[in-house]
């Protein structure tokens, strides 16, 4: 899970940039949003728990405490947070990659530049450096997460189908849920997590990969897996492939249709002249 923290004392752009990262992120990863009316009061939640979110949408210009104090507390005291920071202003622009922001947005672009940074961020984060670690027979094995396509649960077995061999290790899903939902996995039956990233179409009952296996998703998961992907268009549109398939058919009729229509005239003047040919030789 992704959890994204926004700090803002102007209740209306704290709503808009909160329904910005919903809209944007809902159908790409696992999130909660978590929401702060002012830098004193993220410094106070940020003392009780350190690690109270993985990305900060960040206002400067707020009183008493701004977002250059709030990013400098964070930045001093190492906590793992990227920052986007949000204002109306550029003239911080500069100050603000100080503290290492990964993002400047001036508040006139919102609903230009939230989305756009979001999922270059998602992006980044999924490509770079997330690596699966398994340990078997006493060797570590290490596994890019982009290349990992669904993990499967049997007994007391978990078998990772990724881009080369699989690679089986004693284990149970519930020991790794937590992990690999905040790398971009989704859970879709007792036995099986797979990518979101790999799922390429949504049924009633199974998911079909990019790589064209299909597996099959439980009545349990069914709601989550559908509301995951009820928001994007394309091939993960559910029963998609089966629309597709119909609408083949349907144009291949409309095309056979057509032909035959093209071809009765001829036949019927065929048929004409063999008639006549026929009285004369009478």
């Amino acid at each position: 899970m992704l959890r994204i923290g926004i700090c803002d004392d102007n209740r209306n752009d704290l709503n808009r940039i909160h329904d910005l990262v919903s809209k944007t992120l809902f159908s790409v990863e696992e999130i909660q949003i978590l929401e702060y009316g002012s830098g004193k009061e993220l410094l106070k939640k940020l003392e009780e728990d350190p690690k109270i979110c993985d990305l900060l949408l960040l206002d400067i210009c707020m009183e008493p405490v701004d977002g250059m104090d709030t990013a400098m507390f964070i930045r001093d005291h190492k906590l793992d947070m990227d920052i986007i920071f949000i204002t109306h202003s550029t003239e911080y622009v500069y100050r603000g990659y100080k503290y290492r922001a990964y993002a400047y947005i001036v508040k006139d672009r919102l609903e230009e530049d939230v989305p756009q940074e979001l999922r270059r961020y998602v992006d980044e984060r999924y490509e770079n450096g997330a690596m699966l670690t398994i340990e078997k027979g006493g060797e570590k094995h290490m596994i890019p997460v982009s290349s990992v396509s669904y993990i499967e649960s049997g007994g007391r077995i978990l078998t990772v189908h990724w881009d080369e061999e699989d690679l089986s290790f004693y284990g149970k899903m519930s020991d790794i849920e937590d992990n690999m939902r905040s790398l971009g996995f989704i859970r879709i039956h007792q036995s099986y997590m797979v990518s979101a990233r790999k799922i390429k179409v949504v049924r009633k009952d199974t998911v079909v990969l990019d790589d064209m296996t299909e597996l099959p998703v439980s009545r349990k998961y069914t709601g989550a897996v559908k509301g995951f992907f009820d928001s994007n268009n394309g091939n993960r549109d559910s029963g998609s492939a089966d629309r597709k398939e119909k609408r083949q058919g349907e144009r291949k009729n409309e095309r056979n249709i057509e032909a035959k229509e093209e071809e009765e005239p001829e036949f019927s003047r065929l048929k004409m002249a063999v008639r006549k040919a026929a009285e004369r030789e009478k």
